[in-house]
């Protein structure tokens, strides 16, 4: 079966139902810390566990604010926290035919339940139009009936309506339709499992069999460096696991053996067989893993001393040390010091592989995994989800990273969003798509991600990348240009692409962060230049970046030592443009201050958006050409070829 929705309600911070569609690969759950994207996986992860079972307790995790009050109206053991709707896929129909007793039409669903009490429970439903047509169509009933009787909602509506349909084509004398209908309602009643009726112990017995089972991992389940075997042993004979000794038991079983199994004398051989086992698992790890691939795991056993008998008599237990080979330096180091990413990914790995190959339908659920590797590790481990994992089982994972989403299947995010405030404690969660998010910082990685790959592909091109502090810069600079060429005189190079970074605060890392790998420019204007400009220039040297491609507007004779691209326009220029987009100004309005023109309005006028003549140069672009001095196409094509050096 394959998952296709899911509800969660009144679980924790979860207080009004909430739905989620689930895609048929992989779903990324998107939030900040606290949102509720765990406790979504938890929910589905009690439904049907996999591995580490655990139970719902009402106590701690109904809603706290309304356990008192709906205390008093219903029994909350009965309350169902998570509901599940899963989808037959080809090999099950003819099982779910014996289960049922006829072949269930298309869109039949399975639908599971667990409740407070423990108590899971099926059903198995179909939508009532659907169940109609197929048991018409085995009766006769002719397609324009069908239609009609289709589209009603209830069975209760439909047989009411087929025996007034019969009435009529009797009195018509349409015989043979009139005997379809009337017996379509004794038709419906074999149907009436996926309709109103319960499924019977048996048949609820052999649907959990079939149910896909959730195998949940998060950093509790992490592989530990160093086992007591001993202890383990007992652990497993009493049922009372620790976190993170199933992950051990599925290495171990993964070579044939069981933690007893190395306390007696054949451990040597046993530990080779789980070194040939953790070989392949580690193979599958280097396949993603691009941080260091000299790395190999590798076992080592120990008998310590770790008490006495009353008698003196030393008590020794057998330890298994895991440890990574880094062939790099060509040392050994205990597994729990190394790298945190690199162990989360081979504990998963370990944990996952009693379900790797055994054609048993698994619902993986990952929480927050990859969090502690690098960047371009966590887009490493992003196509493992997708390409490996995802290939064969479906996927939930939860995420507040930006390398950890994908933009291009964007349609497989869903936003987690609390709403709850102090005054508000009853709000809860939401589920939506992320473009129906109410919060905007819930969607900030994906906002990022989105950047980044803008980012990648922007920067793919071989010509110079021209780093301006802003988008007017980037509208002054791109319609000058294109004029100066129409004239036959120097514009902007056509193969440098115009990157405004936000600020010229920003250059500084932009020069030092592309230039190793890019041919990198700066155009440095504005009331920083003088702090400003020194960071570039540094930055291009670091980075072997030729100064001539650090461009200071103010240096260009004539123009002030701050200057901004503004100054390029003669001031009656500038004014047109401002005029336009703000509120009518001259040049006798201003003083003969020689300082930047900005800088001279402001004083005049204030603060205002930069960012409005340079719309009013797009708006208005021919009847400003009209008019515009020669002196300010001069300036603009003095810079460009300053730019082309």
């Amino acid at each position: 079966m394959r998952l296709e929705k899911i509800k969660i309600e009144l679980f924790r911070n979860f207080t009004d139902a909430q739905d989620m569609t689930v895609e048929p690969a992989v779903t990324s759950l998107v939030g900040k810390n606290e949102s509720g994207k765990t406790t979504v996986l938890q929910a589905l992860h009690r439904l049907n566990p996999a591995n580490n079972p655990d139970r719902f307790t009402l106590s701690t995790e109904y809603p706290r604010p309304r356990l008192s009050r709906d205390r008093r109206k219903r029994n909350l053991e009965e309350v169902t926290p998570v509901t599940a709707w899963f989808s037959l896929e080809p090999g099950e129909t003819a099982r779910m035919a014996e289960i049922l007793g006829f072949p269930p039409p298309e869109g039949t669903l399975v639908e599971a339940s667990r409740s407070y009490d423990d108590v899971l429970r099926v059903e198995v439903t179909c939508p009532v139009g659907t169940v109609v047509r197929v048991a018409g169509e085995a009766v006769g009933v002719n397609i324009g009936d069908l239609d009609e009787l289709a589209d009603l909602g209830t069975v209760p509506e439909v047989v009411a309506r087929a025996r007034e349909m019969a009435a009529a084509h009797r009195t018509a004398g349409e015989t043979a339709q009139a005997t379809a209908l009337e017996k379509l309602p004794h038709q419906l009643d074999k149907y009436e499992v996926l309709l109103d009726v319960e499924t019977t112990e048996q048949q609820e017995s052999a649907l959990i069999n079939l149910l896909p089972r959730f195998f949940y991992f998060s950093d509790y389940q992490m592989l530990a460096g160093e086992t007591d075997l001993n202890e383990l042993a007992g652990r497993v004979a009493s049922g009372q696991l620790r976190d993170g000794d199933e992950t051990m038991i599925s290495l171990l079983s993964l070579a044939g053996q069981e933690p007893k199994s190395f306390l007696d004398e054949e451990y040597v051989t046993r530990k080779a067989e789980l070194q040939a086992a953790s070989s392949d698992l580690t193979r599958q790890v280097m396949k993603y893993w691009k941080q260091n691939d000299a790395l190999s795991v590798v076992f080592d056993t120990d008998m310590p001393i770790v008490g006495k008998t009353r008698e003196g008599h030393e008590i020794r237990h057998r330890f298994l040390k895991v440890e990574l080979h880094d062939a790099r330096h060509d040392v050994n180091t205990n597994f729990s010091t190394r790298s945190a990413g690199f162990q989360w990914f081979f504990s998963f790995l370990a944990a996952f592989s009693a379900y790797q190959d055994s054609g048993e339908r698994v619902v993986v659920l990952l929480d927050e995994p990859g969090t502690s590797l690098h960047g371009e590790a966590q887009r490493d481990f992003l196509r493992y989800i997708f390409d490996e994992l995802g290939a064969h089982q479906q996927v939930l994972y939860t995420t507040h990273s930006q390398h950890m989403l994908d933009p291009t299947r964007y349609e497989t995010m869903r936003a987690v969003h609390d709403r709850a405030t102090r005054e508000q404690p009853e709000l809860g969660v939401v589920i939506t798509p992320v473009d129906l998010s109410a919060d905007r910082t819930t969607i900030l990685p994906v906002e990022a991600a989105l950047g980044y790959t803008v980012a990648q592909h922007l920067f793919l091109g071989h010509g110079p990348h021209l780093a301006v502090e802003g988008s007017s810069d980037f509208v002054f600079l791109i319609r000058m240009s294109a004029h100066l060429i129409s004239l036959g005189r120097t514009g902007l190079d056509p193969r440098i692409s115009i990157i405004p970074v936000g600020g010229v605060t920003n250059m500084p890392a932009f020069v030092a962060l592309f230039g190793r790998r890019l041919d990198v420019r700066a155009l440095v204007d504005g009331a920083e230049t003088t702090k400003v400009s020194r960071k570039i220039i540094q930055a291009a040297e670091a980075v072997g970046v030729d100064k001539s491609h650090i461009v200071i507007l103010g240096e260009l004779p004539g123009l002030p030592g701050t200057a901004d691209i503004e100054d390029l326009f003669t001031s009656k220029d500038y004014l047109w443009l401002y005029s336009r987009a703000s509120q009518p100004l001259t040049e006798s309005d201003l003083p003969a201050t020689g300082e930047p023109i900005l800088r001279r309005i402001e004083n005049v006028r204030g603060k205002f958006d930069h960012a409005g003549p340079a719309h009013q140069l797009t708006q208005n672009l021919d009847e400003f050409l009209a008019q515009v001095d020669p002196d300010t196409l001069d300036w603009f094509e003095e810079l460009f070829i300053q730019l082309a050096v």
